[in-house]
């Protein structure tokens, strides 16, 4: 958006590029020029006009220059140079004094760079006075004016490459601050080259331009002219006096050194040195261990020969079998057998009284449930994705305390549906002036219209940047010939000024062209400019407006507008409110998939619970365990429950997205645990049926509590530290997710022990179950090992265990482990913010059309504090026009880093105060500064006599000079500058500061100093979130290079900055959560398992998983941010709840490493598998129908592939497959696993001596081919 910057200075154009040519083009005579040689003129004076109250045209004269008198003599000195001291010319005094006028008011655009201005004078003093006119202009056309004398029409002037090069490179770079734009913008219409610039001032354009035509043609059509040679002085001149500065010529400025990002990556063969590095490791020591391999069994195949090797365990050693005799154990585990005791004892007592346990525990969640009286939901997005301390919020604060909050904008940008044919034609501009009319014309709920809230900084008229407003959106003012208007006023906006009296550049309302073919466009563009405030009933008003706009729009996108046909145009729009109101909507699009993702876990865990016996229907009733999965599911709601109220009566508000996330959440990672518990009961009753319900209780509980504990207690640690992030939303949903996680740890506990006691009666009793009242008799239920966990009893378990397939295992995911490591520099940083809108949102059109098609970036102020302009060194360290200026002053700077935009990511010059404020004293100047002579306190108008009025440093000793000597401070920059800010622009004066940086300075509170102050330029546009984070790294490095080499307080400040802050050091954070997250985990893991080795594995599966997830999120094309921070830390506690449960189960069983892992997988790991990662698929799956793509993206894409990488052989696409990383954690378990702990007792069903130690040793094996290894 552009900021409007000044008002009727808009005349300047007319006035440099016509006044200086026509006013020096006026001259007398009677007849065409015949005669072409040195001495001789073609034109002198003035004979009237072409038409009424048009301009006056010179007479056609073709007799020799003449001498002038002394007062033109010294006139034409004074103003052309002392070349003129003994010349003859070829001008009258009128046409010298209009010459005067005419460049007085180009002035204060040009002569902040000397060269230019002597250039530009020097240019049209040879054309107006030159006494050898006739050698490079011929009159080609003359008409009869008004007063009946003949006057030139139509002229040549033949000009060299050389001095048509020089004045053009030493004026293309000059700069006109109050716009942000360059004075060639006006006196040139944007010309790319000489012949461009010569053409525009030479166009007939009435009134603005020219009055005649003057031509520049490449060779002599006389053949009798020379080209005009003259001497151009250069920007970057020897001579001080006219060396411009850094601001307005390239050729000054210092090389600045490059920065981190201009250097090359290191690549080999074209792939960075980093996976070339990895690869080439990995392969090697591949190829290495498989060459070892191979030369092994060559040496010892003598040895083994065909005959079967039985295969003897290293561990099954007495020691071993020692270990796990409860009776002989001499060595138990501290923390182990405390928690196995506790567990016990905990359980036995919950299940003996478990009405009264559950009683307690829901009157405990109803009274911590009562914080949800002070439940509230966050919908401002900066308070839900910005910490209010940060240093982007901070200074924010800052600068909209002191200069005011950055405007509101609504924009409409409309194409055509095809998106390819241009949309600049008849039809649409009157669709478009109709469109603007309606919207001019809305009338909010408390009848505010749009004039009411606009921004209009000059006057009463609104900014409103349109293509209409080369028409001043008058459709009546639009006529047949459009086109030639339109290529017009596209070329030199400066003649098409909208009502609010600014130069519509094309960029900023046409989008879809190439080059400057302005007519191919294929987009319109219209911004409108709202005034905002830190005043809440301001914003209220234009809220509610913009509400209205919103309604139009939707109707008027929909063809429900009546006289407005729309069905072929595509048009997208936005107001301030906009996104707020999607993101809220956003939340409740997904209500359906979400609730419905629940219920199919819900289903499921129900289900899956129980046993099934289809022989026997009435065994069907009472088996099923319908009541005690809908318990473990009442659990979970009951955690989310209490963590809501919790955090609710502490004053900490939730989103509605989190709302959802976290029940889903919470529920994924504590279903496990309901699994475990069940099959964990089901199989103490199968192999223990003489126990009591109250003992096989307390037995499972004391066996499975542990390893709950340990992976509540790490998903609560991983969880809480995403409570580190600095986004609120993101922090909060981290706190509420580890606060229901360990209380649904806790209820499972205590409550779902009771309720797993309580069914075991009812079955018992063979009662139905849901209608427990109800008792029916039934056959003796049937005690079966269930399918799953026979499959990997016989299959799965035996095959992962085999020396081979570990060593592919092994070998395979130290490949994925490579692969991880080489993708993740490749992972992309920021939030696309339509990721967070519904698929259907008409913001997400809109931000689609807005990166394709507008070409203008966003608006970047650097604020300066602690700088005493006052002072003539305070001055400098900010200045950039004049001599003295410091090299490193913030306009300096940024200037130069303008220079390399594809660095620095700034496009436009920057707005300089000081400058212009210095200039507009500036005694050459005289329509600026001038104070009446009665009343010296008093300034004077445009219209006011000269002789009554005093220029400013007209007589001032040192006078006003461009090495800042003599120039004000203290009191009288103070005076001054208050004059200044005061002063509104126009075509007299264009350098007058109250437009252009009216809210750019702000004075201490006793108005004797400028506290702080800001330079405005513009970033390059922002097409994605890697431009916008290096546009704002980009900003803050510029602040802080000027800040430490001036001294100087400096700090950027953009729209957008407060979003992007957490990017800066977003890797940093993610290495030093997820690495204190793992080594939370292993001290957890290691401290109650009281296995260093085994909690090392547990950390180095749960790392490898990281670095796989994270090669998972840049294939799926998942960016790292707040959100997938926080889901890689949940990821580490989900890791956790994996392992853990087969980590203990290993290092409590008995034998040597492989029976104890066989027993682990058998035993824990078919629950896992049951209860995790079925249950989560189900779940994941149902949120791939989600509408809403941060669900897609960071929840459904994410999860899955956290879970995938976990647990199964998966083809995710054709380019990458995922491997149960279960299986490598079983491998390294197998190889390094600790000496077993101390059981509670003897379990029978893990006594695999004579069960299943033939897989291994016996004949079966020996055909199956595991024991020839």
């Amino acid at each position: 958006m552009h900021r409007p910057a000044s008002r009727p200075w808009l005349l300047l154009l007319a006035v440099v590029a016509a006044s200086c040519l026509l006013l020096s083009t006026c001259t007398t005579p009677v007849h065409a020029s015949d005669i072409h040689q040195e001495g001789y003129c073609v034109m002198r004076d003035n004979c009237g006009s072409k038409r009424t109250f048009g301009k006056q045209l010179p007479c056609p004269d073709n007799s020799p220059a003449v001498q002038p008198d002394s007062e033109l003599r010294d006139l034409l000195v004074a103003t052309c140079g002392a070349s003129y001291q003994d010349s003859k010319t070829c001008c009258s005094q009128n046409q010298l004094e209009d010459l005067v006028a005419s460049t007085k008011q180009a002035s204060p655009m040009i002569s902040a760079c000397p060269a230019c201005w002597a250039n530009f004078l020097n240019f049209f003093c040879t054309f107006t006075c030159s006494p050898d006119q006739s050698t490079f202009l011929n009159v080609t056309e003359t008409v009869l004016s008004t007063d009946k004398k003949p006057v030139v029409t139509k002229l040549d002037f033949l000009v060299s490459d050389q001095y048509g090069s020089g004045f053009y490179d030493s004026c293309k770079d000059v700069k006109f601050a109050a716009t942000n734009g360059y004075v060639m913008d006006l006196i040139g219409g944007g010309a790319k080259n000489w012949r461009d610039m010569v053409a525009f001032m030479g166009k007939e354009r009435e009134p603005l331009g020219s009055p005649f035509q003057i031509d520049f043609p490449v060779e002599d059509p006389t053949g009798v002219l020379k080209p005009f040679e003259g001497v151009t002085r250069q920007c970057n001149d020897t001579d001080i006096q006219y060396r411009c500065s850094c601001v307005d010529c390239l050729p000054v400025c210092p090389v600045l050194p490059p920065t981190p990002d201009e250097k090359p990556p290191c690549t080999v063969f074209g792939v960075s040195c980093w996976s070339f590095s990895l690869t080439f490791i990995y392969t090697a020591t591949l190829g290495a261990a498989i060459g070892m391999l191979v030369i092994r069994r060559r040496i010892t195949k003598d040895l083994i020969g065909f005959e079967p090797v039985t295969r003897h365990d290293d561990d099954d050693d007495d020691n071993s079998q020692h270990l796990l005799d409860p009776d002989h154990n001499t060595s138990r585990y501290f923390v182990s057998a405390v928690l196995q005791e506790w567990f016990y004892q905990q359980g036995y007592l919950c299940a003996k009284h478990a009405w009264r346990t559950i009683g307690i525990c829901f009157g405990l969640v109803a009274f911590f449930s009562l914080g949800w009286s002070r439940f509230g939901v966050e919908t401002d997005p900066v308070k839900l994705w910005v910490a209010p301390d940060s240093i982007s919020a901070t200074q924010k604060a800052i600068f909209d305390k002191n200069f005011g909050p950055f405007y509101r904008t609504a924009q409409v940008i409309v194409s055509y549906k095809d998106g390819a044919s241009p949309i600049v034609d008849e039809q649409s501009f009157r669709r478009l002036f109709m469109i603007n009319d309606h919207i001019k014309a809305l009338t909010s709920e408390r009848g505010a219209t749009l004039n009411d809230i606009c921004f209009h900084p000059t006057g009463d008229e609104c900014v409103i940047q349109s293509p209409t407003g080369y028409w001043q959106d008058d459709i009546s003012r639009f006529s047949d010939s459009w086109k030639d208007e339109f290529e017009g006023c596209t070329s030199n906006p400066a003649d098409c000024l909208p009502e609010f009296q600014q130069p519509l550049k094309p960029d900023i309302i046409l989008g879809g062209f190439e080059d400057e073919d302005y007519l191919s466009a294929k987009a319109f563009i219209i911004t409108y400019v709202i005034k905002n405030s830190i005043d809440s009933e301001t914003i209220e008003i234009a809220h509610e407006w913009e509400l209205r706009y919103l309604e139009f729009m939707d109707d008027l996108v929909n063809n429900r507008i009546e006289g407005i046909r729309t069905e072929d145009l595509r048009i997208s729009y936005s107001s301030e409110a906009s996104l707020e109101i999607e993101l809220n909507k956003s939340s409740n699009t997904d209500v359906r998939t979400v609730i419905l993702s629940y219920l199919v876990m819900f289903l499921y865990a129900s289900l899956a619970l129980g046993s099934f016996q289809l022989s026997s229907p009435r065994r069907l009733v009472i088996d099923s365990k319908f009541t005690l999965g809908m318990s473990g599911i009442f659990i979970v709601l009951a955690s989310i429950s209490t963590s809501v109220g919790i955090f609710s009566f502490f004053g900490y508000k939730i989103t509605l997205i989190i709302a959802e996330v976290i029940p889903f959440l919470v529920l994924a990672v504590g279903v496990d645990n309901i699994f475990i518990l069940c099959h964990e009961f089901e199989r103490r009753k199968m192999n223990h049926p003489e126990e009591s319900v109250e003992e096989c209780a307390g037995r499972t509980l004391g066996r499975m509590g542990p390893s709950i504990l340990l992976s509540a207690l790490s998903e609560t640690i991983a969880f809480a530290l995403g409570g580190m992030v600095t986004m609120p939303a993101v922090s909060v949903f981290a706190m509420y997710a580890a606060m229901a996680v360990w209380v649904d740890f806790l209820l499972q506990v205590t409550a779902f022990v009771s309720c797993i006691a309580l069914d075991a009666r009812r079955t018992e009793e063979d009662r139905v179950d849901c209608m427990p009242c109800l008792q029916i008799h039934a056959p003796q239920a049937i005690e079966t090992e269930g399918a799953l966990p026979a499959w990997v009893r016989k299959y799965y378990g035996p095959l992962i265990l085999n020396r081979s397939v570990k060593r592919i295992v092994i070998a395979a995911f130290l490949g994925l482990l490579t692969a991880g490591l080489c993708l993740m520099p490749r992972v992309e940083i920021g939030l696309d913010q339509r990721l967070a809108l519904p698929n259907d949102s008409y913001m997400v059109q809109f931000f689609n059309d807005l990166d394709g098609y507008f070409r203008v970036g966003p608006p970047v102020y650097f604020v300066v504090q602690d700088v005493d302009a006052t002072t003539r060194h305070g001055q400098q360290q900010i200045c950039a026009r004049f001599s003295t200026c410091s090299d490193s002053s913030i306009a300096n700077v940024l200037e130069q880093e303008r220079k390399r935009p594809q660095v620095s990511y700034i496009e436009q010059p920057a707005s300089v105060w000081i400058d212009d404020f210095l200039h507009w004293l500036n005694p050459a100047i005289e329509t600026c500064c001038r104070f009446r002579k009665n009343d010296p306190t008093k300034p004077c108008g445009p219209w006011d006599d000269e002789d009554e009025c005093n220029v400013c440093y007209a007589d001032k000793d040192p006078g006003w000079n461009i090495s800042m000597n003599g120039l004000p401070e203290g009191e009288e920059f103070m005076k001054y500058l208050g004059e200044w800010i005061k002063a509104t622009p126009d075509e007299y004066c264009p350098l007058a500061g109250k437009a252009a940086y009216g809210d750019s300075i702000k004075l201490n509170t006793a108005g004797d100093r400028v506290k702080m102050s800001h330079f405005r330029t513009y970033h390059t546009p922002m097409r994605n979130q890697h431009d916008f984070i290096a546009g704002y790294k980009s900003a803050h490095r510029i602040a802080d290079q000027v800040s430490k080499e001036t001294g100087t307080t400096v700090f950027p400040y953009s729209v957008f900055y407060i979003f992007f802050e957490q990017y800066v050091g977003i890797i940093g954070l993610t290495f030093r959560l997820l690495i204190v997250a793992m080594i939370s985990v292993g001290l957890v893991t290691a401290g109650i398992l009281g296995s260093a080795k085994v909690a090392l594995v547990v950390v180095g599966v749960v790392g490898m998983i990281m670095v796989d997830v994270v090669g998972a999120m840049v294939l799926m094309g998942v960016s790292l941010n707040a959100l997938s921070l926080v889901n890689l830390v949940i990821c580490v506690g989900i890791s956790v709840e994996f392992c853990s449960h087969i980590a203990r189960a290993t290092v409590e069983a008995e034998g040597g490493p492989d029976e104890r892992v066989f027993s682990a997988l058998v035993e824990v790991g078919s629950s896992v598998f049951s209860g995790i990662t079925v249950t989560k698929f189900l779940g994941i799956f149902v949120l791939a129908f989600t509408r809403s793509k941060i669900f897609e993206v960071y929840y459904f894409r994410m999860y899955l592939a956290i879970v995938v990488v976990k647990e199964r052989v998966e083809a995710v696409e054709a380019s990458r497959r995922w491997v149960d990383l279960g299986l490598f954690h079983v491998q390294l378990l197998r190889i390094h696993g600790s000496d077993p702990g101390d059981p509670i007792e003897d379990f029978k069903w893990r006594d695999l001596g004579s069960v299943e130690k033939c897989w291994f040793k016996g004949e079966a094996g020996r055909r199956l081919g595991w024991g020839g290894f």
